[in-house]
């Protein structure tokens, strides 16, 4: 499946295939009319939108990394800048157009602070249309705690809040015992939620299980061995050991 993959999108990102898979089967059936991505890094999935959307939206502050074959992707904008002032700029431009969002992919800034952020300020579009918010790496807890933080109830436009709408993995891309990938969902439509919404954890169980067992959560435990081994790192004899 990987190499089938590959083959229509040359581009290589950062996903399972699991990701890859649903990413390309929700933006065939959505075709949207405007994406937004935030977060293009090589352009692996900025590719994915762009073969499926009318006209994508691409934010990003390192195009340095920027594979050249985006290059190709004639439907795209980028916009070059931190997403904080980037997408309230933006925003505030779709919603005085005709200009009609209907997908966005949040995958930049991976703090708790940053992810709420984002998610905040893309919470700010009156949608025109049903609009899918894929939220990428929700399994990675710190991720998890921004998209938590947001106040969904506070939104009329929210139908849905899935954290598992993939789930995610352990030691992804050989990271040791760390928590990456999996997409979060957020659905909006143009009509207002008239019912109390509940942000759902799927696989809730399984997430707090694997957390324990990280890197994660032991960092978290152990953190104020954080001063000590920062004094050890730069002491010369320490950096012999280490090789």
């Amino acid at each position: 499946m990987e190499d089938m993959i590959s083959s229509y999108f040359p581009i290589p990102w950062s996903m399972t295939r699991a990701e890859k898979a649903t990413l390309i089967q929700l933006l065939q059936n959505i075709r949207p009319e405007v994406a937004i991505e935030i977060g293009t890094y090589n352009g692996g999935s900025l590719q994915v939108l762009s073969e499926f959307s009318e006209k994508v939206y691409a934010i990003d502050i390192t195009p340095e990394y920027r594979d050249e074959q985006c290059n190709m992707l004639k439907n795209v904008e980028y916009l070059l800048g931190d997403s904080k002032v980037m997408i309230p700029q933006l925003i505030n431009k779709i919603n005085d157009s005709n200009e009609n969002i209907e997908f966005v992919l949040i995958d930049g800034d991976h703090s708790t602070k940053g992810v709420l952020e984002d998610i905040t300020n893309i919470l700010k579009i009156v949608p025109k249309k049903p609009i899918t918010i894929i939220l990428h790496d929700s399994f990675n807890p710190a991720c998890r705690k921004g998209m938590k933080a947001y106040d969904y109830s506070n939104n009329d436009y929210v139908h849905k809040v899935e954290l598992d709408y993939v789930t995610g993995a352990f030691n992804h891309d050989g990271l040791y015992r760390e928590m990456w990938g999996g997409f979060g969902l957020i659905q909006l439509r143009p009509d207002k939620r008239t019912e109390l919404i509940a942000v759902s954890e799927y696989q809730g169980k399984l997430y707090r299980v694997t957390y324990f067992k990280s890197i994660h959560f032991f960092r978290k435990l152990f953190w104020f061995l954080k001063p000590i081994y920062k004094i050890f790192k730069n002491y010369p004899y320490w950096n012999k050991f280490q090789k």
